[in-house]
């Protein structure tokens, strides 16, 4: 499990497909990819759970995830890429995500997540979560399902979770964890050199 998720952390950079430093064209490729990507998830889940709508516009911010769930006998692992939007900021925060838990069962699944966060110092901690260096939110969920609009229980409870299912299926409950990493290509100099920072 250790090699696996080893492998899986050191692929969630941004790269290109010969493993080399994304280019600014295909910088610019991939934001735009994200920033779609996330409009259709949260639309998803609006369609799905309307009063989602209030809870954004209430909020401090939000980030949209795509993940694909693999689930090998009693190892749950996700990857995926996702984009954080702080109503402090100009620009959206480009980001990774990697899951690992325990389950029963084997199968396949992609699905949006949304993070809704209630207050800035909610957003904050998220971010600064470092893990192996690298910037990054860990948070504990609990129930990650796979119903559509189904919702994950965070242990803080500024933050509230939703799912929205593309394809597959999945009926277990797991316990596990997930590390979100700013993504260190996507994002400009400007928006690394501003993220939160630890007090001494």
């Amino acid at each position: 499990m250790t090699l696996l998720v080893a492998s899986f952390l050191a692929g969630c950079q941004s790269t290109g497909q010969d493993g080399k430093p994304l280019t600014s064209a295909e910088i610019m490729q991939k934001r735009d990819a994200t920033l779609k990507m996330a409009k259709t998830g949260l639309d998803a889940l609006i369609k799905q759970k309307p009063d989602v709508q209030k809870e954004i516009d209430q909020a401090a911010g939000y980030a949209v995830f795509t993940t694909s769930n693999f689930n090998i006998v009693l190892i749950v692992l996700a990857r995926g890429e996702g984009v954080l939007f702080d109503k402090r900021r100009t620009d959206p925060i480009f980001m990774q995500a990697l899951k690992t838990g325990e389950g029963l069962g084997a199968g396949y699944q992609d699905q949006y997540q949304v993070a809704i966060f209630k207050t800035p110092g909610a957003i904050d901690q998220f971010l600064l979560t470092s893990v192996d260096g690298h910037r990054g939110g860990f948070d504990v969920d609990a129930n990650f399902s796979a119903g559509s609009g189904g919702t994950i229980r965070s242990f803080n409870p500024e933050i509230t979770f939703y799912t929205v299912g593309l394809s597959g299926y999945d009926l277990q409950a797991n316990y596990g964890g997930t590390l979100y990493l700013v993504d260190q290509q996507l994002n400009s100099a400007s928006t690394l050199n501003n993220l939160p920072k630890k007090k001494q």
